[in-house]
């Protein structure tokens, strides 16, 4: 009788050992979750909870370095913390980080699938799904940086942000803006902020066209893992699958290691409010960098105004890094230089020196680490570091 084993090992006769230990760690860090991945690497890893002041119960990932400066890494809209691990020790940039010396925690925000759960609704309920990135602006990351500071004793930490995170540290530090004093330095990896010069991207218009429909009205819920079957089933949707990632962020193949697609698809997408999604079509069809904006009369009573007010970027004082790519279809960079004029202390921007370079390759290029996170840790080495906990950028 011939097993499913038997008929894998016929199918893949012509690997040599070293190749069949490679599919087959690959197959495993695709099934991990990103606590179990970080240990496989020989890593100390921790999984912390955190409760908002709204009642979302949050999953945080740490790479424990006790007595270290703590560093919050938070994902972008459809991503987990997984997006700063899943590339592996050789290329990850939550890896980098702890192998220089600091304490990295990894946030999730609400929503996603390590922070489905709540202290009374139900994930299943509709209720639930009633936010935006502004309530993860607003509540998740004070949560999750005011529990950092609790844990680790220290006054203030490290932050980056990749697109939907940068955009939710820019709505927490123009909304609470006394958390500008909990923050030594802002490194914004390819900020969804601005967003006018993507109105023509035809993902968006035909998002946009999905939610005027009468299916996509009613939806609350979006992107929780639902291409993995379809994209893993032969060689050619596949590649079809990575076409269809590159429509939406930028295409480059030089840079994908398409070796690691199926770890990809094991944690992205993570899931999202479709409400999440549906405020960044307004921000990009307004031209505006605004809160969530329903009909005038709820308008006029949430915001006492017929439009939400725009965020007040000046009130962002925390010393702010941004990186961005010409490649970029989600984030242009015009859109990106024009928020950094906008922010309250700018400190230098960084256009990586690659045409190709994408909105995902901030996290997935195989080159990432020479052609973006070496520049972040030239940054980071500005950071002085005082008695008693304290930290600035000294510029």
């Amino acid at each position: 009788m011939t097993t499913a084993d038997d008929e894998e090992d016929d199918s893949n006769e012509e690997e040599t050992q070293e190749e069949k230990a490679e599919r087959k760690s690959i197959t495993e860090d695709s099934n991990l979750s990103v606590d179990k991945l970080i240990a496989k690497y020989g890593y100390p890893a921790e999984v912390h909870h955190v409760t908002t002041e709204d009642g979302y119960i949050l999953t945080m990932h740490r790479i424990r370095k006790v007595g270290a400066q703590p560093f919050l890494l938070q994902h972008g809209l459809v991503d987990s913390s997984a997006g700063y691990v899943i590339m592996g020790p050789n290329i990850s940039l939550a890896y980098l980080l702890a192998d220089h010396n600091y304490d990295i925690w990894l946030g999730n925000a609400r929503g996603n699938r390590y922070s489905r759960n709540h202290t009374f609704l139900d994930p299943e309920g509709e209720k639930f799904w009633e936010f935006s990135w502004h309530e993860i602006g607003v509540y998740d990351l004070p949560a999750m940086i005011d529990y950092i500071l609790k844990i680790t004793r220290y006054k203030r930490i490290q932050y980056i942000g990749h697109s939907q995170g940068c955009t939710t540290f820019f709505v927490m530090c123009s909304m609470k803006p006394e958390y500008n004093k909990k923050v030594i330095m802002m490194q914004a990896m390819a900020p969804a902020v601005y967003a006018s010069e993507t109105e023509d991207h035809p993902y968006i218009r035909a998002m946009s066209l999905y939610f005027n429909s009468l299916v996509g009205s009613a939806i609350t819920e979006m992107f929780n893992g639902e291409f993995r079957f379809l994209c893993g089933m032969t060689e050619e949707t596949e590649r079809l699958c990575i076409e269809a990632v590159f429509a939406i962020v930028g295409r480059n193949w030089k840079e994908f290691n398409r070796k690691m697609f199926p770890v990809i698809l094991g944690h992205y997408p993570a899931g999202v409010a479709a409400k999440q999604v549906k405020h960044f079509i307004q921000i990009i069809k307004s031209g505006r960098f605004a809160p969530y904006s329903y009909s005038n009369s709820k308008n006029y009573a949430l915001y006492k105004e017929r439009e939400p007010p725009a965020y007040n970027l000046s009130l962002i004082t925390v010393p702010t890094y941004v990186y961005y790519s010409t490649n970029d279809l989600l984030c242009h960079p015009s859109d990106v230089e024009d928020m950094y004029k906008d922010l309250g202390r700018p400190i230098g921007k960084y256009l990586v020196p690659m045409k190709e370079f994408n909105h995902m390759d901030f996290l997935w290029a195989l080159n990432v680490r020479r052609l973006v996170y070496s520049k972040m840790l030239q940054v980071l080495s500005k950071t002085k570091h005082h008695k008693g906990n304290a930290a600035a950028y000294i510029q």
